[in-house]
């Protein structure tokens, strides 16, 4: 079932973050990767579903990461969020760490003056695999936001849907990235909205033809979200096989590895026999192509 514009958009957090960011510089705008709309939806998932334990992956500079923390902060109550990113240097930005924004934020109490209420902490240089043990279960809020081509998001959805609880929301940003930006360039960035259409879930979108200044933008979102229930976990080698369709990129050997390997210890022998000749016809299917 897909609920349409029934979550209420709170555009409140990014402008309160946004003008106490202010004193970091300019182009604030350029380092926060969603736009009004897409983190007033964001904002308004945490706010009606008030999530104690969250899990972000993709940080870039971290100025969603400061919006998330500001919402949290705003309803006041105990939560443990964790932001997870494979590079440690920003893509764009290569002297600045990542996740440089929203440590600004947090060193000089632009959040909260009296200091983070919840706890956050940083995760860099390393694949989901290899720290959600560190983290542990019960997560009831992510924000998936990564490489946005194939295999990409799907990977680590397979790899955190054990840790998840039962009714967690999990927000995919860049759901019609393929459509809305450069053809040549993003017309194969199709992970998050793939992975909206094939998990068994819940489903949220919301309509909005201008954002709060005005803005005119086309109806269909960019942003989107589900939550997890018994039937996700099911159906969850509809999500495997969404992996059959051609892979943008190829993975290293070893990451590849890292999943299967942590795959293992948690889905049945069949699916990972499915995972395993997937891998292989598009890893060969790329090679072909490479040098064809």
């Amino acid at each position: 079932m897909i609920k349409v514009n029934e979550i209420p958009l709170n555009y409140k957090p990014r402008h309160k973050i946004m003008l106490k960011l202010s004193s970091y510089g300019n182009n604030l705008e350029l380092l926060i990767l969603m736009n009004e709309i897409e983190s007033a939806f964001l904002c308004g998932m945490i706010e009606q579903f008030s999530p104690k334990k969250i899990l972000e992956i993709g940080v870039a500079a971290g100025g969603s990461t400061a919006i998330i923390l500001q919402t949290l902060e705003d309803i006041g109550a105990p939560y443990e969020m964790h932001s997870i990113d494979l590079r440690t240097k920003h893509e764009v930005y290569k002297d600045y760490d990542v996740g440089f924004l929203v440590n600004f934020a947090k060193e000089k109490n632009l959040i909260n003056p009296k200091g983070l209420q919840g706890e956050h902490k940083l995760h860099v240089g390393k694949y989901l695999p290899q720290i959600i043990d560190e983290i542990g279960g019960e997560i009831d809020f992510v924000i998936l936001d990564t490489v946005h081509f194939l295999p990409g998001e799907v990977l680590d959805f397979i790899a955190m849907l054990p840790y998840l609880k039962e009714g967690a929301i999990v927000v995919l940003h860049d759901v019609a990235l393929n459509q809305y930006k450069n053809q040549s360039v993003w017309r194969d960035a199709c992970a998050t909205g793939s992975l909206f259409s094939a998990v068994t879930a819940e489903k949220f979108l919301d309509f909005v033809p201008e954002d709060a200044a005005g803005n005119i933008r086309s109806s269909y979102p960019n942003i989107a979200a589900f939550k997890v229930n018994q039937q996700t976990r099911d159906n969850i080698e509809n999500v495997f096989l969404l992996l059959t369709l051609n892979w943008h990129y190829a993975p290293l050997n070893s990451e590849i590895k890292i999943y299967r390997e942590f795959y293992k210890k948690h889905y049945s022998d069949d699916l990972i026999n499915i995972f395993n000749e997937i891998t292989k016809m598009n890893l060969y299917n790329k090679l072909l192509k490479e040098y064809s």
